[in-house]
């Protein structure tokens, strides 16, 4: 700073100019940050803060008019110098490949090492003198008047370390302008005449000694490449509807992703999605519901209009194919709220794995009809096996399961079981004058009487030829008594019908109650046995009980 205290401050038209420019990079970047993301979006606003700086120590340079002073604000310019076409080129890679994630901390910071050293080498340039050479001075000797560099060594290794930079922005925009068509070649091709201007500017410069107002033109081509991306950002919403690295996100996948703006025309597609509409040419901006094969069945989906990111079965009947399709609107954010600006539909091949499910889908409800029948089977097997094939009645296999149950119930209800044995009176005689095939319709008449006037607690048994046994739980004996009286009662006033004419029957059987009378099931069936024989010893056809257990062990007196 020592250098710029004697010298004076002229304000003519290209400081001001420049000093314009300055507040037209600053409202620029102001604006830019307010944008919608968009990929490299950190580094964009790192080149207007370069610009910037470079742009300000030009129009103090210009503005200055003693020569050190000039000299020193020259040197002043390099961090913007270098930073610029530094991020310009990580700017374009993270845009062309779609990097969205911001450059972390530790690579910025190395990209900055070697700006932070050129520009030592430039401030110490009065002790090596190899950055600006002896030669370098004013042009006349009239103040403010423009400085004629005399480079260096290390101006020209700088120099070297800024067009590599440009040669690698080049290289990403012709690669991305060369693998591009349509609408994206030619937004890619004005990246290529966008990053060639400060090329040439500073070729210009460097090369053949042109100036702009007696200064290097680079910063002002670069002001004017900032300005051409604004144009592309507000006049062509580049980052808005139109996809970023089509290579990488369009070409470069095997299943068909189609994009339509908010009229539903198709704007772009890959190959994949032109190969299965057979289409080669004249397909952009074409109606989505004149696209052979796939067309009018997207449109319909569309027209469901169900909100947000979803995907649905879509079934090209001609083509035999299904096809998962994902809906993705494409949205500008702005003070109003969200504009749909359009859709990408995402097609990915299902064709083999809905097949797959079909067969599978097709196996499994086999499955379950052989299970269902299985079921079937092994719930008929286990009543055969429970059940009296005859009478459908429970069989003894039954019994202990069911006496069980209904015991451990009753123990801890503190509540009585009433156990009956049940014989048809004469029996064998009436097999023996009418055959065993009425018999057997008796007995299957004598089960249904019984089954009828059960409750839904109770459970019946044959337990022998023309032996059943009566278990009713939560019963006394009063209350079993009874049943068993009217049951004996309407079995004896109405006849059964069997193959030979309708049979009178009677029964007699013997009552037996848990816990008075036994504590298990074989006791009580010993009882109500011994209360059965006294039925059958008074004269049959009537229900008869004992006073207490120990009867069942005393022969009757006849």
């Amino acid at each position: 700073m020592n250098a710029c205290g004697s010298s004076g401050w002229a304000l003519d038209t290209p400081v001001v100019l420049t000093t314009m420019v300055c507040f037209g990079v600053i409202f620029l970047a102001r604006w830019v940050v307010r944008q919608r993301y968009f990929p490299g979006r950190e580094s964009f606003i790192v080149l207007h803060m370069a610009s910037l700086w470079w742009m300000a120590a030009a129009s103090l340079e210009m503005a200055a008019q003693g020569a050190s002073c000039k000299v020193f604000w020259a040197t002043m310019a390099w961090p913007g110098i270098l930073l610029m076409p530094t991020f310009w080129a990580v700017f374009l890679w993270q845009y062309v490949n779609s990097v969205r994630q911001p450059l972390p901390l530790q690579s910025t910071l190395s990209l900055m090492i070697m700006p932070l050293l050129i520009w030592l080498m430039a401030l110490t340039n009065p002790w090596h003198g190899l950055f600006y050479a002896a030669g370098t001075g004013p042009l006349s000797t009239e103040p403010g008047s423009p400085i004629r560099y005399d480079h260096g060594p290390l101006f020209f290794a700088a120099a070297v370390y800024v067009y590599l930079f440009m040669a690698f922005c080049m290289g990403v925009v012709l690669r991305a302008a060369l693998v591009s068509y349509g609408v994206h070649r030619r937004h890619y091709v004005a990246f290529v005449v966008v990053t060639a201007v400060p090329w040439v500017a500073n070729i210009s410069y460097v090369v053949f000694g042109w100036t702009l107002f007696g200064f290097d033109p680079t910063p002002f081509s670069f002001a004017l490449t900032l300005v051409a991306f604004a144009w592309l950002i507000v006049g062509v919403r580049l980052f808005d509807l139109l996809p970023v690295a089509r290579h990488l996100l369009l070409d470069a996948l095997l299943d068909p992703v189609l994009v339509v703006d908010a009229q539903l025309r198709v704007i772009e597609a890959n190959p994949a999605a032109l190969k299965l509409a057979g289409l080669r040419s004249s397909w952009q901006g074409r109606a989505l519901n004149d696209w052979p094969i796939l067309g009018a069945d997207l449109q319909a989906l569309l027209a469901e209009n169900t909100p947000g990111d979803h995907e649905r079965l879509l079934t090209l009947a001609n083509s035999a194919r299904y096809f998962e399709v994902r809906i993705r609107a494409i949205e500008r954010l702005t003070r109003r709220g969200s504009q749909v600006l359009g859709q990408m539909l995402y097609l990915r091949d299902v064709t083999q794995r809905h097949l797959g499910e079909l067969k599978l889908a097709e196996a499994l409800a086999l499955s379950e009809e052989q299970l269902r029948t299985i079921t079937d089977l092994h719930e008929q097997l286990q009543e055969q096996a429970l059940c009296d094939p005859l009478t459908g009645l429970y069989n003894r296999r039954y019994l202990d399961e069911f006496f069980a149950r209904e015991l451990s119930l009753a123990q801890r209800e503190h509540l009585p079981i009433s156990l009956a044995l049940i014989d048809l009176d004469h029996f064998k005689r009436l097999n023996d004058e009418h055959g065993h095939l009425e018999g057997d319709d008796v007995l299957k008449g004598v089960a249904l009487h019984l089954l009828e006037n059960l409750r839904s607690s109770d459970a019946v048994f044959r337990i022998g030829g023309e032996e059943f046994l009566l278990i009713m739980p939560r019963a006394d004996a009063v209350e079993a008594r009874a049943r068993l009286e009217t049951i004996c009662r309407d079995l004896a006033a109405h006849p059964l019908p069997t193959r030979g004419g309708a049979r009178y029957v009677t029964l007699s059987a013997g009552l037996a109650i848990w816990p008075e009378q036994g504590p298990g099931l074989d006791e009580l069936m010993q009882v109500a046995d011994g209360a059965l024989y006294q039925a059958k010893h008074e004269g049959r056809n009537r229900v008869c009980s004992l006073r207490s257990s120990a009867e069942a062990l005393l022969p009757l007196k006849g």
